[in-house]
């Protein structure tokens, strides 16, 4: 009995249930982790096969084992396809299947074309596991920023795996005899391609957990950092980028400045238009706020109508600045609604940090203060802090 076989199978089974769990339990990219459990199942049905082949002889499996080994590798590029949003054309899946029926054909009516075959499996085989090596590898570079060096980790058991296929077309070329290269039993070809396909399918799937773990990860970190509403960042990172500013003011004594900034009468649209209307109008009045900052600036929107920015290694008279263009901005903007388009202005407050300043909290609060100042005095205007609130 093929041990080495028996393990292969066990192996691509368990990989299938915990990727059916991944998916069904753990809602982790659901459509991808069924894809993937599906492409592992039918490797381990593919195992088996060739592992019952070798006591049953009695009716030929080759072309089973030959659509279930496709079938894997191809749910594994259409889960990666899922992952990443790409689509691959339908012919690629009709030619492959017709290179199958060419090679089932050779196999009963020209057995003798040994080499054709296995040239013909060699290219039906790593076709899909070349689409999901680039996609693979273009997604991480361009989507989670990857550099080379981990891009080459992830990749390299679909690279040992296509390596193998082609050791296989190698030793065929070579005029080794076809028991040798077609995973009979027992062989030597046999027992190492299987030794490395658990491996390099343990390191694969690794990858795989990796890539999925790894943007659920990154999904959380900016669920918990942004606002949903208006794709800014929230008041948690706005509290902790304060925290870190003012540190290093006490360090270093560089200053930075608060602008904090409320909408004006904001909930007469909300009155009038309703709620979807008064969202539109935050999203707009964001899309302004965006083009008045600064890259080493930080924009949060603190809650309802409330809005922020850190401006750092900022004077009096650059914060000045930068708030009333930030007044004009968003009270010339024509903020587009399903209402129409609508109109609004803002009240500012500025505050620099001082040397009085013990903690973040005593800058926000002049800021605040300012702020109100703005509203009694009309609105639509910008208020300078005081020393002391």
């Amino acid at each position: 009995m093929n041990i080495a076989m028996a393990s292969l199978a066990a192996q691509l089974a368990i990989y299938a249930l915990a990727w059916l769990l991944t998916g069904l339990t753990f809602q982790l990219r659901r459509k991808v982790a069924i894809l993937w459990a599906a492409a592992w199942f039918s490797g381990a049905v593919c195992a088996l096969l060739v592992f019952v082949s070798g006591t049953f002889t009695a009716f030929s499996l080759e072309l089973v084992v030959n659509i279930l080994a496709i079938c894997c590798f191809l749910l594994i590029q259409q889960g990666m396809d899922v992952l990443t949003r790409r689509k691959s054309p339908r012919w690629v899946y009709v030619m492959l299947l017709f290179g199958l029926v060419v090679i089932e054909t050779l196999r009963q009516f020209a057995s003798a074309w040994i080499l054709v075959q296995v040239v013909l499996f060699t290219l039906v085989a790593c076709w899909p596991l070349t689409a999901t090596l680039i996609r693979m590898a273009v997604w991480l570079r361009r989507e989670r920023q990857s550099s080379v060096a981990m891009v080459l980790l992830v990749v390299s058991p679909l690279v040992v795996t296509m390596a193998l296929f082609l050791v296989r077309l190698m030793f065929v070329v070579q005029g080794a005899t076809p028991e040798t290269v077609q995973f009979k039993q027992g062989s030597d070809f046999d027992v190492i391609g299987t030794m490395l396909f658990l491996i390099m399918l343990g390191a694969f799937n690794f990858s795989l957990a990796t890539i999925i773990l790894g943007g659920t990860i990154d999904r959380l970190r900016t669920m918990s950092e942004t606002d949903q509403l208006t794709g800014l960042f929230n008041r948690r990172v706005m509290m902790r980028r304060l925290e870190e500013e003012h540190s290093r003011f006490l360090r270093s004594g560089h200053r930075y400045g608060v602008i904090s900034l409320d909408l004006d009468h904001f909930k007469q649209v909300n009155d009038v238009y309703g709620h979807g209307v008064g969202d539109q109008v935050l999203r707009a009045v964001s899309d302004v706020l965006k083009t008045c900052q600064r890259s080493t600036d930080t924009l949060a929107r603190m809650g309802g109508e409330e809005f922020m920015l850190l401006v750092p290694l900022t004077e009096e008279a650059g914060a000045m600045i930068q708030a009333q263009r930030i007044c004009k901005a968003i009270g010339e903007a024509e903020l587009r609604t399903d209402a129409g388009n609508l109109r609004s202005t803002t009240s500012i407050g500025v505050a620099i940090v001082l040397a009085t300043d013990t903690s973040v909290k005593t800058v926000i609060t002049r800021s605040d203060a300012a702020l109100y100042r703005a509203k009694e005095a009309g609105r639509n205007r910008v208020e300078l802090a005081h020393s002391a609130p």
